[in-house]
């Protein structure tokens, strides 16, 4: 399985992916099955790489299209799964 297709995963389930330094953090926790909290730690140094990019991504449609943060990230990270 794939970076991109966890995170349309999490997209499709509306859980919000972030990274904190070394640690993903995800909301609403509830939403979150056993299988898929397997499939987010077997994945996390790519999850965490995807989530940097996306950050930067996001920082330049920012910047460059003048969209609101939150416009930015969720473009950002249509992107990144498309």
């Amino acid at each position: 399985m794939s970076v991109a297709e966890i995170m349309a995963d999490l997209g499709r389930l509306g859980i919000r992916l972030k990274a904190e330094g070394e640690r993903l953090r995800f909301h609403p926790r509830s939403t979150v099955t056993p299988e898929l909290l397997h499939r987010l730690r077997d994945h996390k140094a790519d999850l965490l790489d995807a989530m940097e990019r996306i950050e930067e991504r996001a920082a330049i449609l920012e910047f460059d299209a003048g969209l609101s943060r939150d416009d930015a990230e969720r473009f950002a990270w249509r992107d990144y799964c498309a």
